[in-house]
């Protein structure tokens, strides 16, 4: 069976299409209005536009096939779609702490509009246990909690969000959907049985890392810029289960996550293309079965973050247990992180981590994903890499090296100096230079 868990783990809006199109684009006419410095605290009304994509309309089917499915089914309490009823519900029941967010309706005086977005998903494959007759799954969702200024459409907050969404399936389970993988999706984006690990819940923790007092962006602006493999890394995807760029896409927005949520950072979503300069948001409407969309400016980022990952290796030995042939596989990879500050033009942070993960797979290999475990390990790494920039505990740990142990797989970590001073010297650079969530 698939191994996972090295990671660290974070009233009714019913908007008709002309209301949703208000809402978006009916202060086009701002440019004809004075107003008050965007540097004073806002305390006017927030727009609510609830789940969008993050992405054109007609890009959906194709990069997100699962989340475009699991976002369309209906609610079970009412006529929206489900993730948004369950949204609404959780936003209504527990309102965010200072904020007139207007979940019924749009306010017209409003100049902030927030919506959650998804950004990528990844489906790492499925892989039949003949043993106990069951299926494992393995899906990833990424988004981002976005909130804009609806007057010069610019992104002014921006946090990530994660939903990891780990299956072992029977066949009879299996049978009664259409379409399991993305009734997998739905239950990752709410479920009452596991509710605090669904990405509702994580939406509604990195919420808290959002400011909602300014009309711009509070603070330095980070932004994963730059995400790339080794030279020789082509030869990494053969038989490997996602292709070179679908790693790249992860890599970047697994980058973007762990930045976010273990820094408790504000950061702006991570586009393939980083020359580009705005991103889509596009809006299912149930009434008229269409996407509604706007485009919102990205802000230019002041501090760029940059992820050279070095590539993998695996390594496997012949394994006996209880008189069954197995496998001990090692799998080692390293990655350079740096951290450059726009404004002041110099390099704030640049560290070396690698990390070697030791687990069983059965020898036939029918349950292996090479692709899981890469990207399982790469983002292991990233977690425990700016969680070190945070903590000065965990930052000589990892120096000296992390060790994770269970019964059936081994990890160890480790940021790659001799110089450890110049490490805290670097992570406090950071540190200073974040948009802190406690200074909101």
């Amino acid at each position: 069976m698939l191994i996972f868990g090295l990671n660290f783990q974070a009233n009714i809006v019913k908007i008709k299409r002309r209301n949703f199109t208000k809402l978006l684009t009916s202060t086009i006419l701002a440019s004809s209005f004075s107003f008050k410095s965007y540097a004073e605290n806002y305390s006017g009304p927030v727009n609510w536009a609830g789940v969008s994509f993050l992405l054109p309309f007609n890009e959906i089917e194709t990069l997100m096939p699962i989340t475009k499915v699991a976002s369309e089914f209906k609610s079970d309490v009412d006529d929206a779609s489900y993730f948004n009823s369950y949204l609404n519900k959780s936003l209504k029941e527990k309102p965010i702490k200072n904020i007139d967010l207007r979940l019924e309706g749009f306010a017209k005086d409003a100049t902030l509009a927030f919506t959650y977005g998804f950004s990528a998903e990844f489906d790492f494959g499925e892989f039949k246990d003949n043993e106990i007759n069951k299926t494992a799954y393995l899906m990833y969702s990424f988004g981002q909690s976005l909130l804009y200024n609806v007057y010069d459409r610019v992104i002014i907050s921006s946090v990530p969000v994660r939903a990891i969404s780990t299956n072992l399936i029977s066949e009879k389970e299996k049978a009664k959907y259409p379409d399991i993988k993305a009734e997998l999706m739905k239950r990752a984006f709410y479920n009452s049985s596991n509710p605090q690990s669904t990405m509702l819940e994580q939406f509604r923790i990195m919420v808290g890392k959002q400011s909602f007092k300014k009309k711009e962006w509070e603070g330095k602006k980070p932004r994963v810029v730059l995400v790339s493999l080794a030279e020789d890394g082509n030869n990494l995807f053969n038989n490997f289960g996602l292709s070179k760029n679908q790693f790249i896409s992860f890599l970047g927005q697994s980058s973007t996550f762990a930045f976010g949520y273990k820094l408790e950072s504000p950061i702006l979503p991570f586009m393939m293309n980083a020359a580009l300069t705005n991103t889509t948001i596009s809006r299912f409407d149930f009434t008229t079965k269409l996407y509604n969309k706007i485009d919102v400016k990205l802000p230019n980022p002041d501090l760029e973050i940059k992820i050279y990952h070095q590539g993998w290796e695996f390594a496997e030995e012949t394994y006996q247990e209880n008189a069954k042939s197995l496998l001990k596989v090692s799998l080692g990879m390293a990655i350079e992180i740096e951290i450059y500050d726009n404004f002041d033009e110099k390099v704030l942070y640049k560290q070396y981590f690698f990390a070697e993960k030791t687990y069983i797979e059965n020898k036939n290999k029918i349950m292996r994903s090479d692709a899981a475990n890469v990207c399982e390990l790469t983002e292991a790494i990233l977690e425990r890499a700016f969680f070190s920039i945070k903590d000065k505990n965990y930052r000589n740990k990892i120096i000296s090296g992390d060790g994770v142990q269970s019964q059936y797989t081994s990890a160890i970590f480790q940021l790659d100096t001799d110089k450890p001073e110049e490490v805290s010297k670097q992570s406090e650079l950071v540190l200073s230079a974040l948009p802190q969530a406690n200074n909101f």
